[in-house]
Order: structure tokens, then C-alpha cells, then sequence
């Protein structure tokens, strides 16, 4: 498939003249000076002590010049428990509650409240636009190995990555996947948000990104002038397609994966893998020294 030709330049989101409220104030600390913040969201089942949230810190600890991107990073939590363990290891923490709706345990796969969430993210991530910010969001079962700004277009609008990736960057044939993406705030990607967003009445009983994988295919989308590419799995890899190697590799993904417990064991390998690389020794848990381990416990966790 051809490129997609240059969309007509946009001006970006306006400034916002003050801070407004409590999510100005964190987002004007959190951001770098190019007006870009890093977020991920998690609830109290990924942020309880030994779980999720600490291996994703320990990757930007351990990564290559990744440590510095944590002055950048926004956590929302998405219930009153996980704010609260936020506070406690975090300086920019932002608390996003649903009326009505206790999103503290485990939401597995496809249930109501897990779509709810789901659409609750969405929903707040078109309200960071809004507000003039570009984002980097970050699944937090997603390991920051090396600085992915190095392999992300300046000039993209959206950029994520993609389940299985086909060779092309433009190509919508690619199954989009949204735990990682990168959205610059302007007309463009407000409007978009805003579009997908209110598409969830028309498509009951389905997640955000499988309502994306239907709205790519449609005249609108290509009519928006979005420059909207997808990332290669040779960089921004997962479980579903592997960085072939640990010499390639910016971040490790832990899809085609079914609940926490699973996800834990095989991304603690990850960076075990990565530890291991980056100092190998004698005492080595990897058989072979840049080369990952097979991710088991996520490939058997659909038949559990």
C-alpha cells in the first residue's frame, strides 16, 4: 500500500491560560517542555505492592534512558486504593473515579466493568487533548526497556502499536493495538477522540480497540487527514509478535495474555532477560544470552 499523503497541517490545541483544577496543576508538572506527558492507568489490582505497577517502574529504572522519563510520567488511578499507593512512591499521581462503579479488583477480560473501564481511559485521554497536552499512554503490563521517543515520527498524529505487524506503517490492514500510543494534541486527534469516543453507543459489548479496528475502516476515517501510523513489532514488540531480539527492542508488551498472575510471571522474565543482556554473568537465568524466553504461563493462560 502507497504512503499516505501529508495531511493538511493543523494548528495545535490551544494553551490553556491558567490552570483550572486539580488536572491542570498535575499535567503542567508531569510534562516536558514540549507540552508531552507520559500516562498510564491502573487500578488497585495492578497497584497493590508486588504486582504490576512495580515492574513497570522497574523498567524505567533499568532501561536505557528510560529513568529520566519517569519525571514525565502521569499515573491515574482509577480507584480511591490505588491513588492512595500512588502517593506513596509517586510525584504525579491524578485520581479518576466513576460515580457508581468500584473498579478496585481484577477486571478480567471483556467483562461489563472491564469494558467500563476501558471507555472510562478513553474518555479521559481525549480530555488531556482537550487541555492542550500530547500524550504517550503506556498499558501498564507494558515494559520501557530502552527510550522510545528515538524510534517515534515527529510529524505523526497517531502512532501506536499493532498486535501483528504487516510491513507498512499506514497500512489499517495492521491490527491496532492501544496499549502503547502516541497522540499529539491538535484539531486533528481532539476531534478524533472525541468521534471514537461517542462511538461506544453504537457498538455495545465491545472494547475500545476493537471499535477502533471497525472506525479505521470506514471513509470518515481517511477523510479526517489524520496522519495515522502504526508502530513495528521489531521495536515495540509484545507477546502476540515479538522483538525478535533484545538488540532491537524499546518496549515488551504483555498481550495475547489472560489475567494478572500471567502477565506477572512472564514480563518478571522480560526483565530478567533484559537484566541479563545488559549484564550477563555466570549466574545467568537466560539460556541464551540475548534471545527471550518463551512467554508460557501467558500462552497457557487461555486454557486455564
Amino acid at each position: 500500500m502507497a504512503p499516505a499523503p501529508a495531511p493538511v497541517p493543523s494548528p495545535t490545541a490551544p494553551y490553556p491560560p491558567s490552570p483550572r483544577d486539580e488536572l491542570d496543576l498535575v499535567l503542567a508538572k508531569a510534562a516536558n517542555r514540549n507540552r508531552t506527558v507520559i500516562m498510564t492507568a491502573l487500578n488497585w489490582a495492578w497497584a497493590e505492592p508486588n504486582t504490576m505497577i512495580d515492574l513497570f517502574l522497574e523498567s524505567f529504572r533499568v532501561g536505557e534512558g528510560t529513568q529520566e522519563l519517569l519525571n514525565n510520567l502521569l499515573i491515574v488511578a482509577m480507584d480511591a486504593k490505588a491513588y492512595n499507593r500512588c502517593l506513596q512512591f509517586h510525584p504525579h499521581c491524578y485520581s479518576l473515579r466513576t460515580r457508581g462503579v468500584d473498579f478496585s479488583a481484577e477486571k478480567l477480560f471483556m467483562t461489563e466493568d472491564y469494558l467500563k473501564m476501558m471507555w472510562r481511559r478513553l474518555g479521559f485521554l481525549g480530555e488531556i487533548l482537550k487541555r492542550g497536552y500530547s500524550i504517550v499512554f503506556s498499558d501498564a503490563d507494558i515494559m520501557w526497556l530502552r527510550n522510545p521517543f528515538a524510534r517515534l515520527a515527529e510529524d505523526a498524529d497517531i502512532q501506536m502499536t499493532c498486535d501483528k505487524y504487516n510491513g507498512d506503517p499506514f497500512d489499517v490492514q495492521n491490527d491496532a493495538n492501544t496499549g502503547f500510543m502516541y497522540i499529539r494534541s491538535n484539531e486533528r486527534t481532539i476531534s478524533f477522540y472525541r468521534y471514537w469516543y461517542l462511538s461506544r453507543r453504537y457498538f455495545p459489548g465491545q472494547k475500545e480497540q476493537d471499535v477502533l479496528n471497525i472506525l479505521k475502516f470506514r471513509r470518515q476515517f481517511a477523510g479526517r487527514g489524520m496522519k495515522f501510523m502504526f508502530l513495528e513489532t521489531k521495536y515495540f514488540g509484545g507477546f502476540c509478535e515479538r522483538s525478535p531480539g533484545l538488540d532491537d527492542v524499546y518496549t515488551m508488551h504483555a498481550n495475547c495474555c489472560k489475567g494478572l498472575n500471567a502477565k506477572l510471571i512472564d514480563l518478571r522474565n522480560v526483565l530478567d532477560d533484559w537484566l541479563d543482556y545488559r549484564k550477563p554473568n555466570i549466574k545467568s537465568l537466560s539460556p541464551n544470552l540475548g534471545e527471550w524466553r518463551p512467554a508460557n504461563a501467558c500462552t497457557n493462560s487461555w486454557w486455564l
